[in-house]
């Protein structure tokens, strides 16, 4: 049952596939909020404000709820998911976490204006909304996965670690003794960047969180600093990158940011190079 819901906001609508909602969808799946008792702990968003992770849900039917996300789950859940299964989940959860700032108040003392109102991704959400049809129906990418998946292995069970930056569109996510970070739409950008690919040679294996987290850091930033461009191509059952990435603009290295984003993600960086 959907009750006493802010009339701007359909609860009625699956945020997957638009049928008819019938359930709540957690965006953190319950198998993961039992693995680390994430019920009562606290999620922070993009406002400041924090959420309990139990209370992110949105509105999805039940064919995506159990039978196609389910299956999904199941396989990141046994660690048996490969990178196109892992891309696939990432992208529900940056969609769902998007879709849920429609609901939640910028300013909880001064209603009037969602999260949602206030930060938008330049994309607005239209195309990370289809790659949601990547999991069921014959759908494809190009490249599968469209985006990048870094898998890290550690050396010992990790404590849940998450992280969702909305601007990269991208997660970074400690599942016990393996963690992803994910970037959703870069068409693999940097996974196939010669740079990338010099600080993961460097990482050592197995790794540890702190490894994780600074590279995301570092890709997080990368990212911030380049202007893309991508021909990409979108039809009922495909979704390509045409032709070669093109760097419109590259900006210098910004210290104060890449030092903000660290400390958001618990880790210190220590200037090498001060000058």
């Amino acid at each position: 049952m959907f009750l006493k819901h802010p009339p701007d906001y359909d609860y009625h609508t699956c945020f997957i596939c638009g049928r008819d909602a019938t359930s709540l969808e957690h965006v953190i799946p319950k198998w993961l909020q039992n693995r680390y008792n994430l019920w009562d702990q606290q999620l922070v968003v993009p406002n400041g404000t924090s959420i309990p992770y139990r209370k992110v849900v949105v509105p999805a039917c039940k064919k995506c709820n159990t039978e196609v996300y389910g299956e999904l789950e199941k396989k990141v859940e046994n660690n048996s998911a490969d990178e196109s299964d892992i891309w696939k989940w990432a992208n529900k959860i940056h969609y769902g976490l998007a879709h849920k700032d429609k609901i939640l108040e910028w300013d909880r003392q001064n209603p009037g204006y969602k999260i949602g109102d206030v930060i938008k991704a330049d994309d607005p959400l239209e195309k990370s909304r289809h790659f949601l049809n990547c999991i069921s129906g014959d759908f494809k990418t190009d490249p599968n996965p469209f985006g990048s998946v870094f898998k890290f292995e550690f050396e010992s069970f990790q404590d849940f670690n998450f992280a969702h930056i909305l601007n990269s569109k991208s997660i970074c996510i400690c599942l016990g003794n393996v963690g992803y970070a994910v970037f959703i739409e870069d068409g693999q950008t940097l996974k196939r960047d010669w740079s990338t690919e010099s600080l993961i040679r460097n990482i050592p294996k197995p790794s540890k969180i702190w490894d994780m987290l600074f590279f995301y850091a570092q890709c997080v930033e990368h990212l911030e600093r380049h202007v893309l461009g991508q021909n990409i191509i979108m039809s009922s059952g495909f979704i390509g990158v045409v032709g070669r990435t093109v760097v419109h603009k590259v900006e210098p290295p910004n210290k104060e940011r890449f030092r903000s984003l660290c400390t958001r993600l618990g880790i210190t960086w220590i200037d090498s190079d001060p000058d």
